[in-house]
């Protein structure tokens, strides 16, 4: 049905990226889930702040020369002015920067998808929202992992009643591959280097995206948390691994634990949802399978292209018939469709459509700023509880 919106809007969206150059770890991988369905044409690009690794990976991407540029504020001036300029713009530089840019190309009236998390601070995101807001743009934030069917369909299950009433909400992303001597200061990830996100960094790069899990499949907040945040790794100027107590409304408790030391784990994202009735169970490495489980009756193993097993929100994120691994870049993609349809449903006028709307909004991106600062005022006070 969505490719209907395509060939009314009769072409691609004029896309353009900042950040994600070639050197960049998630720049191909939003070039490539772009690419996936057909709707966007990278036509211009900040990629880097170096001239070379801007150049260069515009000259990759096919972008002609002058519409290559080392200023994303020259960029969204100049696109602006033309009458082919970019309707989209993808963020993808260190989190110190998404407001600022965000707000910059919003005002040129270019809509914007934007890498996690949103912002630096509460105070930003909640900014950043009045400015969506006020301006009436289209805004997406990249939390990948609610793209994929298996997550969709366990939100489904869970608002449906699958499992009864939610009792325990245990959200982890607990990955090993950063358990090693630290590298010189100049060579780190923003994530390990404080001037970017402060001494709680793992809580905007692991940590919003962990959060946004278990209130996407949950459908629920929690109303207070207590953490005690730790640094393992000598040398190590940023937290590395976190331990968060969660508090929800109606007696309802949660547990998160983040960590770059679970040595032997690659990845390490996963949930457990229990309810009265049963839990639904999933992990991002083997990510084809949720495990539904019931209280009265064996457990049941549900997998993707399935459409008289599964629901239509899990589903509409399937791509390939049964059997198929799907994987981490069509997850990624899912959220660049469902953005670029909702993109042609609001130009074409065509009004409210149910299967669109399912990625990430500006909403999102001030939850995870308020997980972040509650969880390091808590740590500060020693596991204290503190409200959200």
């Amino acid at each position: 049905m969505t490719y209907d919106l395509l060939r009314s809007f009769g072409r691609r969206i004029r896309w353009g990226m900042v950040g994600g150059g070639i050197d960049s770890l998630i720049g191909e991988v939003h070039r490539l889930s772009a690419r996936l369905d057909n709707r966007y044409e990278l036509v211009a690009g900040a990629m880097s702040i170096d001239p070379d690794i801007a150049h260069e990976t515009a000259a990759q991407s096919l972008i002609a020369p002058d519409r290559s540029y080392t200023d994303y504020r020259e960029m969204a001036q100049r696109e602006a002015a033309r009458e082919d300029g970019i309707e989209v713009v993808t963020i993808a530089t260190p989190p110190h920067l998404h407001a600022g840019i965000a707000t910059l190309f919003m005002a040129q009236s270019i809509d914007v998808i934007c890498e996690k998390p949103m912002t630096c601070t509460l105070a930003e995101a909640e900014q950043l929202r009045r400015t969506v807001q006020d301006s009436g743009r289209l805004f997406a934030l990249t939390h990948c992992y609610s793209g994929y069917p298996m997550v969709r369909e366990a939100r489904a299950r869970v608002r449906a009643g699958a499992i009864g009433k939610v009792r325990q909400i245990e959200c982890d992303f607990v990955a090993g591959s950063f358990l090693v001597e630290e590298p010189e200061r100049d060579k780190r990830h923003w994530r390990f280097r404080p001037e970017f996100m402060g001494k709680e960094a793992i809580l905007g790069e692991i940590g919003t995206h962990t959060y946004h899990m278990a209130n996407f499949v949950s459908d629920r907040l929690p109303v207070a948390l207590s953490a005690n945040m730790s640094i393992l790794t000598p040398g190590r100027e940023t937290y590395d691994d976190v331990q968060i107590v969660l508090k929800y409304a109606d007696d309802v408790f949660g547990r998160m634990w983040l960590s770059f030391t679970a040595a032997g784990n690659e990845h390490g994202l996963g949930f457990r949802i229990h309810g009265t009735e049963g839990a639904v169970i999933w992990q991002q490495e083997q990510p084809e399978t949720l495990v539904l489980q019931h209280a009265d009756r064996p457990a049941e193993r549900l997998t993707p292209g399935h459409p008289d097993r599964l629901t239509p929100e899990g589903m509409h994120a399937c791509r390939l018939r049964e059997g198929h691994p799907e994987g981490y870049v069509l997850a990624f993609a899912n959220l660049y469709r469902d953005f670029a349809d909702t993109y042609f449903a609001k130009a074409l006028g065509a009004g409210h459509m149910p299967e669109l709307g399912h990625f990430p909004t500006v909403e999102d991106g001030v939850n995870t700023m308020r997980f972040y600062e509650a969880t390091a005022k808590s740590n500060d006070r020693s596991g204290a509880w503190i409200e959200l």
